[in-house]
């Protein structure tokens, strides 16, 4: 059995044990007569897929304010995302979203109430299960991309994705789009 397969069965294992024990929890409290409060499931769902969007790891379904350290993911997903649809979206747009947990009326703000529909367009898309081996697929030759500069120029300090300004991997794309652009990444 390869190293890969088993690796695949435990991950599947791993999901039908949490899936049975939050099953398990779901009819325990039916049948204690709790009564299950959907709108926080909903919300916890809608945290969960924001944060996939935003910042590439949907495991917490509790708001989760902006975060710089993720911003090169969410860069490269917009630059897919505008490409893809032609609607506008920027890092300062999704900051501006996350700067406040709650709406004025008070309750949780998610993508879902966007009023704008600026974040709501985009965690809509990112949310489309066809989407997903095109993100691998353009994260994979963005990594490529910056592997081969780096060993071209090796006085180039950004040896990874997670490391690169946002503005370095708009340059990526352009390189990414048109393999004959000159790709220069300055040194900060």
């Amino acid at each position: 059995m390869t190293k890969k397969r088993v690796i695949v069965i435990l991950a599947a294992v791993l999901v039908l044990g949490v899936l049975s024990f939050a099953g398990y929890r779901i009819i325990n409290n039916i049948s204690k007569n709790k009564a299950i409060d959907i709108d926080t499931i909903d919300i916890g769902y809608y945290y969960s897929c924001q944060n996939g969007a935003f910042f590439g790891w949907a495991g917490t379904r509790q708001y989760m304010p902006y975060n710089k350290d993720y911003e090169w993911r969410l860069q490269m997903y917009m630059n897919l995302y505008i490409r893809k649809t032609g609607k506008a979206i920027t890092l300062s747009d999704v900051e501006t979203f996350l700067a406040t947990s709650e709406n004025s009326n008070g309750t949780p703000r998610t993508w879902k109430n966007d009023e704008k529909n600026i974040v709501k367009d985009f965690v809509d898309w990112y949310g489309l299960w066809e989407n997903g081996d095109e993100l691998r697929f353009y994260e994979l030759n963005m990594r490529e991309i910056l592997t081969i500069y780096c060993m071209q120029n090796p006085s180039c300090p950004y040896r990874l994705l997670e490391y690169l300004p946002p503005e370095y991997l708009i340059e990526l794309d352009k390189k990414f789009l048109n393999p004959d652009y000159v790709l220069v990444l300055p040194v900060q």
